[in-house]
């Protein structure tokens, strides 16, 4: 339903401190378009409750498939949002308004307990 979105995969990822997973999406892009960060939080709260809303957004240059084309999800679930381990663009819906660049500061905030999800 976004114009700039080609395909999305969406999985949920462990979060020190948090039981369960919270729920992070693989995004592809159309060709020559950019994310917009306020069009993906605008559609995500207009269509999902906020605790169906993806916390994390991974940009992919190709959605990874298995050898019968679906989705792989247990992989990018163990890469987690780590934005030292993963050389994807990572976002982080902040405080449920807006999604921003996760920084290694973000992210150490959130392993610490500092910002809860």
């Amino acid at each position: 339903m976004l114009d700039f979105v080609e395909e999305a995969n969406v999985y949920g990822v462990k979060v020190p401190g948090h039981e369960g997973r919270v729920g992070m999406a693989a995004v592809k892009l159309k060709e020559n378009m950019d994310f917009d960060t306020k069009a993906v939080y605008q559609h995500v709260k207009n269509y999902l409750p906020s605790y169906a809303r993806p916390r994390f957004v991974r940009l992919q240059d190709a959605v990874v498939v298995t050898g019968t084309f679906k989705q792989m999800k247990v992989k990018l679930g163990h890469e987690g949002f780590d934005p030292n381990a993963i050389s994807d663009p990572l976002f982080y819906l902040e405080d449920n308004n807006n999604y921003v660049p996760m920084t290694q500061q973000i992210f150490n905030s959130i392993t610490d307990g500092q910002i809860r999800l």
